[in-house]
């Protein structure tokens, strides 16, 4: 099914996004008997936004993991760019549902995480603007509210300009409107930077709002995909949004 805001063909993408291009081959990992994900392939394009939606335990998180290089398959390849995941450095950032941030430091000190040398002013000041908290560098953690926080957060992903972004449900603790201002600054933020994004989310219809492609995982398997051609805007609540998000809920359920 297909709707609209912006179509670009896959050769196009692949020219100009400065996103990653992530394979996964074969994939499977076991703890001791339990196998959580099986024989997965899977290919996202540069500059694709990909959102990974199923039940709890059907291995979002894992998959995530695997692809970050923060866990190890049990078989299987995973590469970014050509080259295995955990060697991606750079080009590879992960938001998590927890902000993260270092509570002794400040706004901006917490930015510079991300830069590989931590001196850059101009691009911490650049990615504080971006996230709208140019006025916020030398507040502490503690002055900020969660959505602030993860504002910050984002900043942080952001500042070494990566080639793929990776979310775990990084807006699953905000209130209902600082998780719709969150999700249109991520919105933003990829169609101005370029970069991969892989979202994990319980959230349907912010997998929709967000996403070129959604996979439903079920068993540790790919059992479904949507993708979602953007060639006209449409709004939240459309029918044609409303129609995929059923697809995709029917596709969970069923699985």
């Amino acid at each position: 099914m297909q709707i609209a805001d912006y179509a670009i063909p896959e050769a196009q993408v692949a020219r100009t996004a400065p996103g990653a291009r992530v394979e996964v081959r074969n994939l499977s990992r076991r703890f001791d008997d339990n196998r959580v994900i099986s024989d997965l392939n899977l290919t996202v394009r540069p500059g694709e936004f990909v959102s990974i939606v199923g039940k709890s335990g059907c291995g979002k998180s894992t998959l995530l993991r695997l692809i970050s290089g923060l866990d190890q398959p049990s078989a299987g390849q995973i590469t970014v760019d050509g080259q295995p995941a955990e060697q991606a450095g750079d080009r590879l950032r992960i938001m998590f549902q927890e902000p993260r941030l270092l509570p002794w430091a400040s706004v901006s000190d917490n930015v510079a995480v991300g830069l590989r040398n931590g001196r850059d002013k101009a691009a911490v000041a650049q990615a504080l603007r971006a996230v709208e908290l140019s006025d916020r560098g030398s507040f502490w953690p503690a002055q900020l509210s969660g959505g602030q926080r993860q504002r910050v957060a984002l900043a942080r992903a952001l500042v070494s300009h990566p080639g793929l972004l990776m979310f775990d449900e990084p807006l699953g603790a905000l209130d209902a409107l600082t998780r719709l201002t969150m999700q249109n600054l991520i919105q933003q933020m990829h169609q101005q930077a370029g970069f991969t994004a892989i979202l994990v989310t319980h959230d349907v219809a912010e997998a929709v709002a967000l996403s070129d492609r959604v996979i439903v995982l079920g068993q540790g398997r790919i059992i479904h995909e949507a993708q979602i051609v953007r060639v006209a805007p449409v709004g939240r609540g459309s029918p044609e949004l409303a129609a995929i998000e059923a697809e995709i809920l029917d596709a969970i359920f069923q699985g």
